[in-house]
């Protein structure tokens, strides 16, 4: 597997999947989960050629537009508020292939949310409009792309009564990730997590977001959360 890929239930392996330059290191990691890779590029636009000595008609290659890619992926929050750091900037990413290589190219990525539902999750598109692209693909691309320390425990909405406890044991990959926990409001709700254990204690009737970031040394960081509901006690 070329890369860890989560989704809003649980670990997703991917054999392929869209990468994204991180302009700190230059190195290329997970944008979101994605399903499956466009094609890599549409036929050359092509004009006749008309031999006169012969009565030929021929054709040559003409310009190459520019494409635009469409991935699907699914609309939930954590992916939405990763796309939005780099939604409407020019930026280069990578397609990586089982076989670590890659396609690399430069564009601008806009999303939007479809008509149409996967087991009850609703499916958004990403597009990419491509700007310049490398004419072949590059032959191996590990040495330019990093791994993404994830959660592999699937998250799902909590609802807590009164001032009642949640815990949770966080897996995660690889092993020496460390889970930080922070909460959106803690007048609704208060979060500790310590050697990745997560426990969310109610404070009064509300809802808020208990947001949690993994990072290992030389990975990427990702981003998750929890909707935590409070209701009032008995």
């Amino acid at each position: 597997m070329n890369e860890r890929a989560y989704t809003d239930v649980g670990l997703l392996s991917k054999d392929s999947c869209l990468m994204v330059q991180d302009p700190t290191d230059s190195l290329f990691h997970l944008l979101i989960p994605t399903t499956g890779l466009p094609e890599t590029k549409g036929a050359p636009a092509t004009v006749e050629k008309t031999v006169l000595t012969d009565h030929s008609v021929t054709e040559v290659e003409g310009l190459q537009t520019n494409a635009q890619k469409t991935y699907t992926f699914n609309y939930h929050r954590d992916n939405l508020r990763q796309l939005n750091k780099y939604v409407g900037k020019t930026l280069t990413f990578i397609e990586v292939n089982p076989d670590y290589t890659g396609e690399r190219f430069k564009g601008t990525m806009k999303y939007g949310r479809s008509a149409v539902e996967v087991n009850g999750i609703v499916q958004g598109q990403i597009f990419i409009t491509v700007n310049e692209a490398d004419d072949l693909p590059l032959d191996d691309v590990r040495d330019i792309i990093k791994k993404t320390a994830i959660i592999t425990t699937p998250l799902v909405e909590t609802v807590i009564t009164g001032t009642n406890k949640v815990s949770m044991q966080l897996e995660v990959l690889p092993a020496t990730a460390t889970v930080t926990a922070t909460t959106s409001s803690a007048s609704v709700a208060t979060v500790t997590c310590v050697a990745n254990k997560l426990s969310i204690t109610g404070v009064a009737e509300g809802v808020c977001f208990i947001n949690l970031a993994t990072s290992a040394e030389g990975e990427a960081t990702s981003y998750r959360s929890i909707a935590v509901e409070v209701l009032a006690g008995e």
